[in-house]
């Protein structure tokens, strides 16, 4: 404890400390609010289960376009919330053990 103690405070000058602090609020804060709107978003992973009742299912060309919309939207559900855990991490590191 005492390593992480005194690299935060070696870790940057005391005037820093004043403007990082709201800085790493808000960059945690956007990028929850980015990544529950991605979330929010993305269809309900059940949302083709009606192909089993004889609904038609869509064709390859829809079903690929979708896919691709999906596989980005999930890529960048991933990017946010390693973003957010990673902000955290560092306020916790830089203030918390202050």
């Amino acid at each position: 404890m005492n390593l992480l103690l005194t690299l935060g405070d070696s870790l940057f000058p005391y005037a820093v400390y004043n403007w990082l602090r709201p800085l790493l609020m808000m960059l945690m804060l956007l990028s929850g609010i980015a990544t529950i709107v991605i979330i929010l978003m993305q269809k309900p992973q059940n949302e083709n289960i009606g192909v089993l009742g004889g609904q038609e299912s869509d064709s390859y060309s829809k079903k690929n376009k979708a896919r691709s919309k999906e596989s980005i939207l999930k890529k960048l559900t991933i990017t946010g919330a390693v973003l957010m855990a990673f902000f955290a991490i560092f306020f916790f590191i830089t203030f918390i053990q202050r």
